[in-house]
């Protein structure tokens, strides 16, 4: 898919794997699957949330060179599985001054998988922020939403959230935005049924955490909130 914009500073810089057909040695993959990395450009810093499973690190650096990226202030891990934070040894090192976000479960679960050390984390609780200068990230913790440390991140002055795991579904398409809702719709239903399923209560609860905290965040009854799945 390479490069999409979503918004002003806003960009999707992930990967398709259009041709791995089994996930987690055991959940089919007949549509393939993506690896959601998104760069954030704020007035005084930059962010990236996620990264992409290890075979596709040279996609997300291509990417992000030709974005000129030349520094990453913050990285943000929403979830210690391979496909979110598989890529984070080798971008602490082409990035050196980057910081990784989680919270703190998340923390340990990727010092237990990878050789990341303890200094280059910055951990973050339910509800705080960070600033970009001009753009505000709002850390929202979502634990078993579908591993315990899952967590998603709000952009406030967007009104985006990026959601981690929680509306996703394996599929690997050129378009950024759904197009086709019905082909969505099954690949979405298959994803719920092999993976959220499980843990369908809280997930319930996860959405109105999400949902309440925009709500809280925006001021206004109405908010206009743009889904992000990883």
């Amino acid at each position: 898919m390479g490069i999409k914009k979503l918004k002003e500073d806003i960009y999707f810089v992930g990967a398709l794997d259009r041709d791995r057909r089994l996930f987690d040695e055991l959940i089919p993959l007949p549509d393939g699957t993506s690896y959601n990395a998104y760069l954030i450009k704020g007035s005084e810093k930059t962010a990236l949330i996620d990264s992409v499973d290890p075979p596709m690190y040279s996609t997300l650096t291509d990417n992000l060179e030709e974005l000129n990226t030349e520094k990453i202030d913050y990285i943000i891990s929403h979830h210690a599985e391979q496909d979110h934070s598989g890529s984070l040894p080798k971008l602490i090192k082409k990035y050196p001054e980057s910081k990784i976000i989680t919270n703190q479960k998340c923390k340990s679960m990727i010092m237990d998988l990878l050789p990341v050390p303890d200094k280059k984390f910055m951990v973050v609780g339910d509800d705080d922020a960070v600033s970009l200068g001009n753009k505000t990230l709002q850390f929202i913790l979502t634990p078993w939403v579908h591993w315990p440390e899952t967590m998603s991140t709000y952009l406030k002055e967007e009104k985006i959230l990026f959601s981690c795991d929680f509306f996703g579904s394996h599929y690997a398409a050129d378009e950024l935005f759904v197009k086709d809702v019905k082909e969505i719709y099954n690949a979405a239903k298959r994803y719920y049924a092999e993976i959220m399923m499980p843990f369908r209560t809280l997930a319930f609860l996860g959405h109105w955490v999400a949902y309440l905290h925009t709500f809280s965040s925006s001021g206004r009854r109405s908010v206009q909130l743009y889904l992000v799945c990883e």
